[in-house]
């Protein structure tokens, strides 16, 4: 008789700094000790705090890196474009979508295209997406 143990779905919150993890910890119960937790990472070790839900640790590990990597895309995107964030948040989700839409071969296509060299946020957006549907990003 063979035992599977199904993963279940749990809060975990991630302190990093600069892209770096400092620690995972699952997500406290209370209120109260969620909010502890953020005002002495936040002000006493100006950490970032990030609240995802992973199956375990190293999963709530690498969310959190995707996270801070998408919003360090977006932001960059916003500075050199000059333009509010929302905007620049409205673009990733429309260049999203049509990466999304397009088959495997076109988004390798894409990816090595010089045009994408010069647009970071595509370049981005497509190496997301290919890594989400475990495509190889490089020739």
């Amino acid at each position: 008789m063979s035992v599977t143990l199904a993963k279940a779905l749990r809060s975990f919150t991630v302190l990093m700094q600069d892209g770096t993890v400092h620690a995972v910890l699952v997500t406290p119960a209370t209120e109260e000790d969620r909010d502890l937790l953020y005002f002495d990472a936040y002000w006493g070790d100006c950490l970032d705090l990030y609240e995802v839900t992973a199956v375990d640790r190293f999963d709530a590990h690498n969310v959190a890196v995707a996270v801070y990597d998408r919003e360090t895309a977006i932001t960059d995107y916003m500075d050199r474009m000059g333009i509010k964030y929302d905007a620049a948040c409205s673009v990733y989700q429309d260049l999203r979508a049509w990466v999304l839409t397009m088959g495997a071969a076109s988004r390798a296509r894409w990816i090595c295209h010089p045009l994408t060299a010069r647009c970071p946020l595509t370049h981005f957006v497509l190496a997301e997406v290919m890594r989400e549907h475990r495509e190889p990003t490089t020739d």
